[in-house]
């Protein structure tokens, strides 16, 4: 028996804007995502009995990630902020259940979840894991990476699942390819999505680009976030933005940069704005929201400023937030095969 072992990243969106309420409940975006070196780990083994099993764990443990964000691991029960499911809800197992269903898959799987990604963040670490699932699952029964069916199983699972398939330029709202190109395995690291996230495009950067991302000990709600938005009058397109992060022209792309909801998510949690302020005042411009919150991130001149600022920042605000020094890495899967 072989085991697929694979390290989902997590990703920040330097530009989201929130164009319309849909009729179906959603609301349209156009965002641009890039996918970043903060990583879990995945271990996927098929097995005879149908269904996913699934066993989740912190890394390097629960204990230093609350020590980390000042959270109590007294008692049998983690901190709310550290409980990780493991039943059906799990994003792993969604996305293997309606893989199995999609392609007729006869027995199941059994998976180890390492996180290191927080939840309720706002940087995608349930749709990696769940996108990673799929490629894995797919590897372990010679399913190639290219097959639609994938994406559109990724697509039923959530809207930012296929970013991290590395499929971009599939539409499949309009049933075809686009004019961009569709790429299966390493593909680039950053994408503009639209619709629900439907849409992909890839986004190329001529530059290497070092964060600092900051993650406090309460996660958001989506939900909650989205139902105080205030969908604005007139949106602003991404267009300007893609072209100057293309180009690699660093001042021009930081200043088109935005998150729309970065206003609804400080309502709710006051702490992302006092964040941001505190990566600003520490020399990284600009600094935002990542996804509906509650992390922030700004951008470092380069990988030494990164580090540095992390450095100083642990000084000062921790306990009570997790902070990491990244770069952008490819969105997609890459899956060592191993005997069991």
């Amino acid at each position: 028996m072989t085991v697929a072992r694979t390290s989902p990243p997590a990703k920040l969106n330097l530009f989201l804007e929130i164009p319309a309420r849909r009729d179906d409940g959603y609301h349209e975006i156009d965002t641009v995502m890039v996918a970043i070196d903060w990583r879990d780990e995945l271990t996927v083994r098929c097995s005879d009995q149908p269904g996913v099993r699934l066993t989740a764990d912190w890394l390097p443990s629960a204990e230093a990630i609350s020590q980390d964000l000042g959270l109590s691991t007294g008692g049998d029960r983690l901190p709310v902020a550290l409980q990780i499911p493991t039943d059906q809800t799990n994003l792993v197992s969604v996305a293997l259940r309606r893989f199995s269903e999609r392609f007729a898959i006869p027995g199941g799987f059994s998976v180890q979840l390492g996180k290191r990604i927080p939840a309720g963040a706002g940087l995608g670490g349930a749709s990696s894991d769940a996108a990673h699932a799929i490629a894995c699952a797919a590897r372990l029964h010679d399913i190639p990476l290219q097959n639609r069916d994938l994406v559109e199983v990724a697509a039923s699972v959530g809207s930012d699942v296929p970013f991290f398939l590395g499929r971009f330029g599939l539409d499949l709202a309009s049933g075809g390819e686009s004019d961009s190109l569709a790429l299966a395995g390493p593909g680039p690291g950053a994408a503009r999505a639209r619709g629900r996230g439907e849409r992909l495009t890839p986004v190329s950067c001529c530059t290497p680009v070092h964060f600092v991302v900051a993650y406090p000990a309460s996660p958001l709600s989506t939900a909650a976030v989205y139902g105080r938005l205030r969908v604005p009058g007139v949106p602003v397109s991404a267009d300007g933005f893609v072209r100057a992060f293309e180009a690699g022209d660093r001042q021009a792309f930081a200043a088109l940069m935005m998150n729309r909801l970065t206003e609804p998510a400080a309502e709710i949690l006051p702490r992302t704005g006092e964040l941001i302020q505190s990566l600003w005042q520490s020399g990284l411009q600009p600094c935002q929201l990542t996804g509906s919150g509650s992390a922030c991130f700004g951008i470092a001149r380069d990988q030494g400023h990164a580090r540095q600022v992390v450095e100083r920042l642990r000084g000062e605000l921790q306990p009570g937030v997790l902070l990491q020094a990244v770069q952008m890495v490819s969105a997609s899967a890459e899956i060592t095969i191993e005997p069991s």
